[in-house]
């Protein structure tokens, strides 16, 4: 969120407020000088701040084996018996399928 500088109409008070672009189009301030209406002054400099690591991009994201692009725990997990839930997971796909 940027921050803007918001100054006093009345006695030139100046505050810097973390606020979001959106809030800060109608916003007013009350000075806790004088009490009076501070608005928010125009951006005159702003910062970019980016990391130091540049990602080169990636044309296809590798598939593993088990058919995940992400990392995963499949390879470790071994299932020695069939999974006594297939039938229900089957049968809940295939509703979801057909509606």
């Amino acid at each position: 969120m940027p921050i803007y500088d918001f100054i006093c109409s009345e006695c030139g008070t100046k505050m810097p407020v973390l606020v979001d672009y959106e809030a800060k189009k109608g916003l007013e301030l009350i000075c806790v000088q004088c009490g009076g209406v501070m608005k928010a002054m125009p951006v005159a400099m702003f910062n970019l701040i980016r990391s130091t690591k540049t990602k080169q991009p990636t044309e296809q994201k590798k598939v593993k084996p088990c058919g995940h692009t992400h990392h995963c725990q499949c390879a470790a997990i071994k299932q020695r018996k069939p999974n006594p839930f297939q039938k229900q997971i089957d049968e809940a796909l295939g509703n979801a399928e057909n509606q």
